[in-house]
Protein backbone atom coordinates (compact mmCIF):
# COMPACT_ATOMS: atom_id res chain seq x y z
CA UNK A 1 0.00 0.00 0.00
CA UNK A 2 1.39 3.50 -0.93
CA UNK A 3 1.80 6.06 1.81
CA UNK A 4 3.16 9.75 1.90
CA UNK A 5 6.70 10.43 2.38
CA UNK A 6 7.41 13.66 1.82
CA UNK A 7 5.17 17.01 0.72
CA UNK A 8 5.49 20.43 0.21
CA UNK A 9 2.62 22.43 0.40
CA UNK A 10 1.29 26.12 0.44
CA UNK A 11 -1.30 28.32 0.74
CA UNK A 12 -1.89 31.97 -0.36
CA UNK A 13 -4.00 34.29 1.38
CA UNK A 14 -4.62 37.50 -0.77
CA UNK A 15 -6.06 39.66 1.89
CA UNK A 16 -2.15 39.75 4.09
CA UNK A 17 -1.27 40.75 7.36
CA UNK A 18 0.11 37.47 8.48
CA UNK A 19 2.69 37.16 11.01
CA UNK A 20 6.68 37.05 9.31
CA UNK A 21 7.99 33.74 9.73
CA UNK A 22 11.58 32.54 8.86
CA UNK A 23 15.18 33.37 9.84
CA UNK A 24 15.48 36.89 7.97
CA UNK A 25 13.44 38.93 5.57
CA UNK A 26 14.00 41.21 3.09
CA UNK A 27 11.85 44.66 2.58
CA UNK A 28 11.17 44.75 -1.50
CA UNK A 29 10.38 48.62 -2.89
CA UNK A 30 9.39 48.81 -6.98
CA UNK A 31 12.30 51.60 -7.87
CA UNK A 32 9.79 53.15 -10.67
CA UNK A 33 6.62 53.66 -8.68
CA UNK A 34 8.02 53.56 -5.06
CA UNK A 35 5.40 50.51 -4.08
CA UNK A 36 5.91 48.34 -1.27
CA UNK A 37 5.94 44.67 -2.77
CA UNK A 38 5.71 41.68 -0.69
CA UNK A 39 8.77 40.92 1.50
CA UNK A 40 11.04 38.22 0.99
CA UNK A 41 11.63 36.03 3.69
CA UNK A 42 13.54 32.86 3.61
CA UNK A 43 12.41 29.72 5.34
CA UNK A 44 13.05 28.55 9.49
CA UNK A 45 13.77 25.25 9.89
CA UNK A 46 11.99 23.28 12.25
CA UNK A 47 13.61 20.44 14.81
CA UNK A 48 11.25 17.97 16.52
CA UNK A 49 12.39 14.44 18.17
CA UNK A 50 14.77 12.25 16.96
CA UNK A 51 16.60 14.82 14.45
CA UNK A 52 13.33 15.22 12.63
CA UNK A 53 12.93 18.77 10.45
CA UNK A 54 10.11 20.17 8.91
CA UNK A 55 10.60 23.95 7.10
CA UNK A 56 7.99 26.97 7.10
CA UNK A 57 7.64 30.46 5.69
CA UNK A 58 4.96 33.14 5.54
CA UNK A 59 6.00 36.66 3.73
CA UNK A 60 2.64 37.83 5.00
CA UNK A 61 0.63 36.38 2.77
CA UNK A 62 1.86 33.07 1.17
CA UNK A 63 1.99 30.19 4.45
CA UNK A 64 4.43 27.43 2.62
CA UNK A 65 5.81 24.07 4.54
CA UNK A 66 8.01 21.60 3.22
CA UNK A 67 8.93 18.59 4.68
CA UNK A 68 8.36 14.43 5.49
CA UNK A 69 5.14 14.45 7.33
CA UNK A 70 5.61 10.66 7.93
CA UNK A 71 8.92 11.09 9.19
CA UNK A 72 8.10 14.23 12.08
CA UNK A 73 8.39 13.21 15.25
CA UNK A 74 8.99 9.52 14.79
CA UNK A 75 12.31 7.22 15.09
CA UNK A 76 12.05 6.10 11.38
CA UNK A 77 9.71 5.87 8.35
CA UNK A 78 9.65 2.71 7.38
CA UNK A 79 5.30 2.63 7.25
CA UNK A 80 3.80 6.28 6.73
CA UNK A 81 0.85 8.45 6.49
CA UNK A 82 -1.55 6.83 3.68
CA UNK A 83 -3.69 10.06 3.75
CA UNK A 84 -3.66 13.74 2.71
CA UNK A 85 -5.58 14.37 5.69
CA UNK A 86 -3.47 13.28 8.14
CA UNK A 87 -0.12 14.84 6.66
CA UNK A 88 -2.28 17.79 6.69
CA UNK A 89 -3.03 17.38 10.38
CA UNK A 90 0.34 17.25 11.18
CA UNK A 91 1.37 20.30 8.63
CA UNK A 92 -1.21 22.57 10.73
CA UNK A 93 -0.55 22.04 13.97
CA UNK A 94 2.81 23.31 13.15
CA UNK A 95 1.34 26.49 11.82
CA UNK A 96 -0.70 26.95 14.73
CA UNK A 97 2.54 27.25 16.73
CA UNK A 98 2.89 30.28 14.80
CA UNK A 99 -0.49 31.82 14.86
CA UNK A 100 -0.74 31.44 11.13
CA UNK A 101 -3.93 30.03 9.04
CA UNK A 102 -4.26 26.26 8.99
CA UNK A 103 -4.14 24.55 5.10
CA UNK A 104 -7.35 24.61 3.90
CA UNK A 105 -9.41 22.54 1.62
CA UNK A 106 -10.16 24.08 -2.17
CA UNK A 107 -13.79 24.30 -2.61
CA UNK A 108 -13.33 26.47 -5.80
CA UNK A 109 -11.00 26.71 -8.57
CA UNK A 110 -10.57 29.14 -11.29
CA UNK A 111 -8.55 31.14 -13.65
CA UNK A 112 -6.31 33.80 -12.95
CA UNK A 113 -5.85 36.98 -15.11
CA UNK A 114 -2.80 37.01 -16.01
CA UNK A 115 -0.80 39.47 -18.06
CA UNK A 116 -1.17 39.76 -21.86
CA UNK A 117 0.42 37.00 -23.89
CA UNK A 118 1.14 34.69 -20.94
CA UNK A 119 -0.62 31.59 -20.31
CA UNK A 120 -3.90 31.76 -18.24
CA UNK A 121 -3.54 29.85 -14.67
CA UNK A 122 -5.42 27.97 -12.92
CA UNK A 123 -5.85 28.75 -8.54
CA UNK A 124 -7.86 27.63 -5.87
CA UNK A 125 -8.97 28.92 -2.77
CA UNK A 126 -7.31 26.59 -0.74
CA UNK A 127 -3.83 24.93 -0.06
CA UNK A 128 -1.28 23.71 -3.51
CA UNK A 129 0.77 20.65 -3.32
CA UNK A 130 3.58 21.58 -5.15
CA UNK A 131 5.31 17.94 -4.70
CA UNK A 132 4.69 15.03 -3.24
CA UNK A 133 6.28 11.57 -2.67
CA UNK A 134 4.57 8.56 -3.12
CA UNK A 135 6.12 5.33 -1.08
CA UNK A 136 5.68 1.88 -1.43
CA UNK A 137 7.51 -1.40 0.40
CA UNK A 138 8.33 -4.77 -1.60
CA UNK A 139 9.79 -7.98 -0.19
CA UNK A 140 12.20 -9.67 -2.89
CA UNK A 141 13.85 -11.53 -0.28
CA UNK A 142 17.23 -11.73 2.23
CA UNK A 143 20.11 -11.00 0.21
CA UNK A 144 18.66 -10.37 -3.23
CA UNK A 145 18.23 -6.35 -3.01
CA UNK A 146 21.20 -5.76 -5.16
CA UNK A 147 20.00 -8.41 -7.64
CA UNK A 148 16.76 -7.14 -7.59
CA UNK A 149 17.82 -3.66 -8.20
CA UNK A 150 20.71 -4.22 -10.92
CA UNK A 151 17.36 -6.14 -12.96
CA UNK A 152 15.05 -3.54 -12.83
CA UNK A 153 18.41 -0.79 -13.87
CA UNK A 154 18.19 -2.61 -17.09
CA UNK A 155 14.95 -1.08 -18.03
CA UNK A 156 13.57 2.25 -18.98
CA UNK A 157 10.25 3.09 -17.86
CA UNK A 158 7.50 5.15 -18.67
CA UNK A 159 8.18 7.40 -21.41
CA UNK A 160 11.79 6.68 -21.87
CA UNK A 161 12.66 7.42 -18.65
CA UNK A 162 16.63 5.61 -18.13
CA UNK A 163 18.15 4.00 -15.23
CA UNK A 164 20.74 5.57 -13.78
CA UNK A 165 22.29 2.74 -11.31
CA UNK A 166 24.41 3.72 -8.26
CA UNK A 167 28.19 2.52 -8.15
CA UNK A 168 27.21 0.71 -5.05
CA UNK A 169 24.51 -1.05 -6.69
CA UNK A 170 21.91 -0.43 -4.09
CA UNK A 171 20.02 2.53 -5.71
CA UNK A 172 18.41 2.89 -9.00
CA UNK A 173 16.49 6.68 -10.40
CA UNK A 174 15.06 7.14 -13.25
CA UNK A 175 14.44 10.87 -14.36
CA UNK A 176 16.28 12.34 -11.71
CA UNK A 177 16.47 16.36 -12.09
CA UNK A 178 13.47 15.93 -13.99
CA UNK A 179 10.70 18.83 -13.36
CA UNK A 180 7.80 15.97 -14.05
CA UNK A 181 8.50 12.89 -12.09
CA UNK A 182 11.56 10.81 -10.26
CA UNK A 183 11.03 7.11 -9.23
CA UNK A 184 13.42 5.80 -7.06
CA UNK A 185 14.62 2.16 -6.19
CA UNK A 186 16.89 1.46 -2.84
CA UNK A 187 17.96 -1.03 -0.52
CA UNK A 188 16.13 0.11 2.62
CA UNK A 189 18.56 -1.57 5.25
CA UNK A 190 21.35 -0.27 3.30
CA UNK A 191 19.76 3.69 4.04
CA UNK A 192 19.12 2.94 7.48
CA UNK A 193 22.05 1.61 8.50
CA UNK A 194 23.84 5.38 6.78
CA UNK A 195 22.18 7.50 8.94
CA UNK A 196 22.51 5.19 11.89
CA UNK A 197 26.31 5.49 11.60
CA UNK A 198 25.79 9.61 10.83
CA UNK A 199 23.91 9.66 14.13
CA UNK A 200 26.53 7.81 16.39
CA UNK A 201 29.19 9.72 15.26
CA UNK A 202 27.09 12.99 16.73
CA UNK A 203 28.68 14.25 19.69
CA UNK A 204 25.42 13.55 21.95
CA UNK A 205 25.26 9.98 20.85
CA UNK A 206 22.48 7.93 20.32
CA UNK A 207 19.79 7.27 22.86
CA UNK A 208 19.74 3.41 23.96
CA UNK A 209 16.57 2.85 23.27
CA UNK A 210 16.55 4.43 19.69
CA UNK A 211 19.44 2.65 19.17
CA UNK A 212 17.55 -0.93 19.88
CA UNK A 213 14.44 0.00 17.80
CA UNK A 214 16.10 0.89 14.66
CA UNK A 215 18.54 -2.13 14.85
CA UNK A 216 15.37 -4.17 14.77
CA UNK A 217 13.97 -2.08 12.02
CA UNK A 218 17.58 -2.75 9.93
CA UNK A 219 17.62 -6.69 11.14
CA UNK A 220 13.80 -7.09 10.07
CA UNK A 221 14.32 -5.02 6.46
CA UNK A 222 17.69 -7.16 5.86
CA UNK A 223 16.13 -10.37 6.39
CA UNK A 224 13.24 -9.88 4.20
CA UNK A 225 14.99 -8.34 2.02
CA UNK A 226 13.34 -4.96 1.76
CA UNK A 227 13.13 -2.77 -1.47
CA UNK A 228 11.58 0.43 -0.92
CA UNK A 229 9.62 2.00 -4.24
CA UNK A 230 9.25 5.76 -4.19
CA UNK A 231 7.28 7.98 -6.79
CA UNK A 232 8.38 12.00 -6.42
CA UNK A 233 5.97 14.09 -8.24
CA UNK A 234 7.34 17.74 -8.86
CA UNK A 235 5.25 20.46 -9.95
CA UNK A 236 5.27 20.32 -13.57
CA UNK A 237 3.50 16.95 -13.60
CA UNK A 238 0.80 17.93 -10.82
CA UNK A 239 -0.41 21.14 -12.33
CA UNK A 240 -0.95 19.19 -16.11
CA UNK A 241 -3.13 16.00 -14.49
CA UNK A 242 -4.58 18.95 -11.85
CA UNK A 243 -3.34 17.34 -8.71
CA UNK A 244 -2.22 20.13 -6.73
CA UNK A 245 -5.66 21.33 -5.59
CA UNK A 246 -5.70 19.82 -1.95
CA UNK A 247 -9.41 18.65 -1.34
CA UNK A 248 -10.42 18.41 -4.89
CA UNK A 249 -8.23 15.09 -5.64
CA UNK A 250 -8.03 12.09 -3.08
CA UNK A 251 -5.31 9.47 -2.90
CA UNK A 252 -6.55 7.50 -5.62
CA UNK A 253 -6.42 10.12 -8.13
CA UNK A 254 -2.63 9.69 -7.86
CA UNK A 255 -2.30 6.12 -7.81
CA UNK A 256 -2.65 5.41 -12.13
CA UNK A 257 0.84 7.77 -12.30
CA UNK A 258 2.57 5.27 -9.50
CA UNK A 259 2.45 2.34 -11.87
CA UNK A 260 5.86 2.31 -13.87
CA UNK A 261 7.57 -0.05 -11.66
CA UNK A 262 4.89 -2.26 -11.47
CA UNK A 263 4.44 -2.74 -15.18
CA UNK A 264 8.30 -3.04 -15.92
CA UNK A 265 8.07 -5.81 -13.29
CA UNK A 266 5.60 -7.64 -15.01
CA UNK A 267 7.58 -7.96 -18.27
CA UNK A 268 10.62 -9.02 -16.65
CA UNK A 269 12.13 -11.90 -14.84
CA UNK A 270 14.59 -11.08 -12.29
CA UNK A 271 17.29 -14.08 -11.07
CA UNK A 272 19.26 -13.24 -8.19
CA UNK A 273 22.36 -15.55 -8.73
CA UNK A 274 24.85 -16.73 -6.06
CA UNK A 275 28.72 -17.31 -7.11
CA UNK A 276 31.56 -18.88 -5.12
CA UNK A 277 35.24 -19.32 -6.19
CA UNK A 278 36.12 -23.05 -7.47
CA UNK A 279 39.15 -23.23 -4.19
CA UNK A 280 35.87 -22.28 -1.66
CA UNK A 281 34.20 -25.24 -3.41
CA UNK A 282 36.65 -27.65 -3.07
CA UNK A 283 37.35 -26.97 0.41
CA UNK A 284 33.62 -26.86 0.90
CA UNK A 285 32.85 -29.90 -0.48
CA UNK A 286 36.28 -31.94 1.24
CA UNK A 287 37.47 -32.44 -1.84
CA UNK A 288 41.10 -31.27 -0.37
CA UNK A 289 42.61 -30.49 2.89
CA UNK A 290 43.92 -27.13 2.62
CA UNK A 291 43.46 -23.75 0.83
CA UNK A 292 46.94 -23.99 -0.43
CA UNK A 293 45.87 -27.54 -2.43
CA UNK A 294 42.43 -25.63 -3.18
CA UNK A 295 44.21 -22.62 -4.95
CA UNK A 296 46.60 -25.24 -6.77
CA UNK A 297 44.00 -26.99 -8.27
CA UNK A 298 41.70 -23.68 -9.00
CA UNK A 299 44.92 -22.37 -11.38
CA UNK A 300 44.83 -25.37 -13.23
CA UNK A 301 41.02 -25.46 -14.00
CA UNK A 302 41.64 -21.84 -15.00
CA UNK A 303 44.19 -23.20 -17.88
CA UNK A 304 42.29 -26.13 -18.70
CA UNK A 305 39.17 -22.90 -18.69
CA UNK A 306 41.13 -20.89 -21.46
CA UNK A 307 41.48 -24.14 -23.44
CA UNK A 308 44.96 -25.90 -22.40
CA UNK A 309 45.03 -29.45 -22.27
CA UNK A 310 46.09 -30.64 -19.16
CA UNK A 311 47.14 -33.91 -20.06
CA UNK A 312 50.24 -32.32 -21.77
CA UNK A 313 50.58 -30.24 -18.66
CA UNK A 314 50.53 -32.43 -15.41
CA UNK A 315 51.71 -36.02 -15.21
CA UNK A 316 49.63 -38.97 -15.44
CA UNK A 317 49.43 -38.84 -11.85
CA UNK A 318 48.99 -35.15 -11.19
CA UNK A 319 46.28 -35.35 -13.73
CA UNK A 320 43.62 -37.63 -12.14
CA UNK A 321 44.48 -36.16 -8.48
CA UNK A 322 43.00 -33.10 -10.14
CA UNK A 323 40.25 -34.23 -12.31
CA UNK A 324 39.09 -36.35 -9.18
CA UNK A 325 39.02 -33.26 -6.85
CA UNK A 326 37.28 -31.11 -9.76
CA UNK A 327 34.64 -33.94 -10.27
CA UNK A 328 33.20 -33.40 -6.74
CA UNK A 329 32.39 -30.21 -7.61
CA UNK A 330 30.99 -30.91 -10.91
CA UNK A 331 33.72 -30.14 -13.10
CA UNK A 332 35.32 -32.59 -15.31
CA UNK A 333 38.83 -31.83 -16.90
CA UNK A 334 38.83 -34.53 -19.45
CA UNK A 335 35.86 -32.89 -21.33
CA UNK A 336 36.81 -29.68 -23.28
CA UNK A 337 35.57 -26.76 -21.45
CA UNK A 338 32.16 -24.86 -23.00
CA UNK A 339 30.97 -21.76 -21.49
CA UNK A 340 27.31 -21.97 -22.64
CA UNK A 341 27.24 -24.92 -21.09
CA UNK A 342 28.62 -24.74 -18.00
CA UNK A 343 29.22 -21.44 -15.23
CA UNK A 344 32.36 -22.98 -12.76
CA UNK A 345 31.35 -20.23 -10.65
CA UNK A 346 27.66 -20.09 -10.06
CA UNK A 347 26.30 -22.28 -7.46
CA UNK A 348 22.36 -21.43 -7.12
CA UNK A 349 20.17 -19.37 -9.13
CA UNK A 350 16.27 -18.56 -8.58
CA UNK A 351 13.79 -16.28 -9.74
CA UNK A 352 13.01 -13.48 -7.60
CA UNK A 353 9.56 -13.41 -6.32
CA UNK A 354 8.08 -9.88 -5.27
CA UNK A 355 5.41 -9.78 -2.53
CA UNK A 356 4.05 -6.73 0.00
CA UNK A 357 6.23 -6.13 3.14
CA UNK A 358 4.24 -7.10 5.79
CA UNK A 359 4.28 -4.67 9.12
CA UNK A 360 5.81 -6.57 12.12
CA UNK A 361 3.80 -6.41 15.51
CA UNK A 362 6.23 -4.41 17.42
CA UNK A 363 6.23 -1.71 14.75
CA UNK A 364 5.31 1.77 16.23
CA UNK A 365 2.85 2.62 13.38
CA UNK A 366 2.70 6.47 12.10
CA UNK A 367 0.23 8.90 14.61
CA UNK A 368 -0.96 11.86 13.53
CA UNK A 369 -2.42 12.75 16.96
CA UNK A 370 0.78 11.82 18.54
CA UNK A 371 2.95 14.27 16.22
CA UNK A 372 1.06 16.74 17.22
CA UNK A 373 1.62 16.79 21.12
CA UNK A 374 5.24 16.46 21.18
CA UNK A 375 7.13 19.66 21.23
CA UNK A 376 9.42 20.75 18.34
CA UNK A 377 12.23 23.81 18.14
CA UNK A 378 13.19 26.91 15.67
CA UNK A 379 16.62 25.07 14.25
CA UNK A 380 17.65 27.87 11.70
Amino acid sequence: MFFIDRLFMQQDHPEGNLPLVGTHVIERIDMETGEHLPPSVNQKVLEGSFSTKLTIRCDGQRVRVEGNPSRWQRMDNLFGLQTLDECVDVFNHVLSQFNLPPFTKNTHVYYRQTAEGKKAQLVGNGAEITAIDWTVNHEVGQGREASFIRGMSSMQIGRGRAPKLYPDGHTCNWGEGSTWMMTKLYNKHVEIKRHLNKEKRKKDGIAVERLEYLENLINYCELHGVVREEHSIRQAMLKRYQLQFYGRVTEEDFYPHLKDIENAMKTIQISHDEHQSIAHQLLAAGAVQTLRQANTTMSYCTMWQHGSDLREILSERQYYEHKSRLKAIGLDISQRFDVSRMCPTLRRSEVIEIKPLPVPDWYHMPISAHSNILPFRAYA
